[in-house]
């Protein structure tokens, strides 16, 4: 009982003074994340896809590549050659430079934290794209500031996690928390900020304006012969960013964590983990 108590205790004494992890911890780990992105891409890019809409060829559009990572998003346009003018946003470096290799007068890459981004933004954008990022920002100042930002008739393509993803990671990470006590750096809020499928996303932006144009829920299930192959696709293409931020030494409780995905992921004989989303496009009336 006391080990519960003085868990709980230094859990929530961390939320208050808001030691936990940050989005500094989150851009350090996706500058990481930038050399294996290329693996959650290979599964997970099929349905990025849906959102990136045909543009009609007599018009120009600016477009906001938002939480752009390598820019899979930027380079998805750039192949229909339409005409456009793409900013592409981003706060992790590392994961910029990836797309500064286009060198393309068509993109502008733009190093920034997403939401001071968007407050400063004087232009206005014809489409905002923003594929994956969902999980690190508060929707209630972000979907504001991207209307704000957003002609009216703009579209938004969006493509997130959703409530059900990534199912009992957390109960593995705070069973590990609470095994490895003295170990805990600072704590992370794991459940994300992830909405109830997709009519749980379309009621968020109801709420600023937009319409829904189109919309799709998807899950995807990622299956490995080894407990440890799963960890390194949960490090290695962000699914799982900042969890390692958690520990002082992330080394020390690795074997931990393993033994944790032993017990509670296996399925017929292997390793199992879920992407469970939703993707759509909405408009600005």
């Amino acid at each position: 009982m006391f080990k519960t108590i003085k868990f709980l205790v230094k859990l929530a004494l961390s939320f208050m003074k808001k030691e936990v992890v940050n989005k500094e911890d989150y851009r350090t780990e996706y500058n990481k994340v930038s050399r294996t992105y290329g693996r959650w891409l290979d599964k997970m890019s099929r349905f990025t896809d849906e959102i990136v809409m045909p543009l009609e060829s007599n018009q120009t559009y600016k477009i906001l590549d938002f939480a752009c990572g390598t820019g899979y998003i930027t380079r998805k346009l750039l192949e229909k050659n339409a005409n456009v003018e793409i900013t592409a946003v981003d706060y992790s470096e590392d994961m910029l430079e990836h797309l500064r290799l286009l060198k393309n007068d068509k993109v502008s890459v733009v190093h920034s934290d997403g939401i001071k981004f968007l407050e400063s933004a004087n232009e206005k954008f014809d489409v905002v794209f923003f594929g994956w990022a969902l999980p690190y920002f508060n929707h209630k100042k972000l979907f504001p500031l991207f209307k704000k930002v957003m002609k009216a008739g703009g579209k938004l393509g969006i493509i997130c996690n959703v409530e059900g993803t990534l199912s009992r990671l957390e109960d593995i990470f705070l069973k590990v928390m609470y095994n490895n006590q003295d170990e805990i750096a600072k704590p992370m809020s794991i459940g994300f900020n992830l909405p109830a499928g997709s009519a749980g996303l379309e009621n968020w932006l109801k709420k600023y304006g937009f319409e829904k144009v189109k919309l799709s829920d998807g899950e995807v299930k990622v299956s490995f012969e080894r407990a440890e192959d799963l960890l390194d696709w949960l490090n290695e293409t962000g699914a799982a960013a900042g969890t390692k931020r958690i520990f002082k030494e992330y080394e020390k409780i690795r074997e931990d964590l393993i033994e944790a995905i032993k017990k509670e992921k296996r399925v017929n004989e292997k390793y199992e983990i879920n992407h469970k989303f939703a993707y759509g496009i909405f408009k600005l009336p």
